[in-house]
């Protein structure tokens, strides 16, 4: 379903800048993509950097296009609602991208380098949900893949407020959150760091093209019932940003020494046994419905105030 579809030579050097990504700058990214609100300081102990070396290096990324920015990822479990990931192959264009971003139930869409739409719908009811995309575009999608909730959150009235300060601005100043949200210091980093620990909430880096003449970080699609453990051995650096069940998918990623490593380990990793199939893919922006999530947060906090009227 999502084999490699472009020439990944010709491709890169189309679309690369004239320094590479080397392993810190790359284990940052990791970092990053665990909890975008770490401090310089904190990020140096996990990369053997000074803070201000972390913050010249994540300087260097934001100039260079490959950090454009954060963003909240929200499990739409909290919700009541499941995980629906659909793709598009083709040469879309931006125009497409916010057309589709502004259907029902979508909460973000990924415009490819390649021109390819990855569009996440966060359903009550999928065959409504898109049916209601494809209007939106014209056409029925290319592929999907589909996660159910798998556990029961517990949600307090404080969670709420706290999620929803952060759609906006998620990496925004402890200082600012607590005038924003109402909340004590002390109350508001328990709830904080519960929400990220219980990975309710994620707060990670929003990506562009990763692609480089020298070293090359990049996204890889997995499909197939294969662990993370064999994959790491074929692909070599390589971190699990998500995973889905229907099928099964694993979402990479990955660094490699130069374009003849990533091609080399990609057509490795399709002879692992359980692989189905493996796509590089790369962003050239991530678009994120702000408004729908602060909609369906707004909504479980008007649903908490009246039942507290009750």
């Amino acid at each position: 379903m999502l084999g490699l579809t472009f020439d990944l030579g010709r491709f890169f050097y189309e679309h690369t800048p004239s320094t590479s990504v080397d392993s810190k700058d790359f284990r940052l990214l990791v970092a990053l993509h665990e909890n975008a609100r770490q401090s310089y300081r904190s990020l140096g102990q996990r990369v053997s950097l000074s803070a201000p070396a972390v913050r010249d290096r994540l300087k260097h990324l934001e100039d260079r296009g490959i950090l454009q920015g954060y963003w909240l990822y929200v499990d739409p479990g909290i919700f009541g609602r499941e995980d629906l990931m659909v793709f598009y192959k083709g040469d879309w264009k931006r125009e497409d991208a916010l057309k589709a971003l502004a259907a029902d139930d979508v909460a973000f869409v990924t415009w490819k380098l390649d021109g390819g739409l990855s569009v996440q719908i966060w359903p009550h009811d999928r065959g409504t949900a898109v049916k209601a995309l494809a209007s939106a575009l014209g056409t029925r999608p290319s592929g999907e893949t589909f996660t159910e909730i798998s556990r029961k959150f517990e949600m307090s009235p404080v969670d709420w407020r706290i999620i929803d300060a952060l759609v906006d601005d998620p990496t925004m100043p402890f200082e600012a959150l607590t005038e924003k949200t109402g909340l004590s210091p002390k109350t508001l980093r328990k709830h904080l760091q519960s929400l990220i620990r219980n990975e309710t909430i994620f707060i990670m880096p929003r990506l562009g093209s990763l692609a480089d003449s020298g070293e090359v970080v990049y996204h890889l699609a997995v499909t197939g019932k294969v662990g993370l453990i064999e994959l790491r051995r074929t692909l070599g650096e390589a971190y699990l940003v998500s995973d889905t069940h229907q099928p099964p998918m694993k979402y990479l990623l990955c660094r490699a020494s130069d374009l003849a490593d990533v091609t080399s380990r990609t057509q490795a990793a399709r002879k692992i046994p359980g692989v189905e199939s493996v796509e590089v893919t790369l962003n050239r922006e991530l678009l994120v419905a702000t408004d729908h999530v602060h909609s369906l947060v707004r909504k479980k906090i008007r649903e908490w105030e009246q039942t507290r009227r009750r």
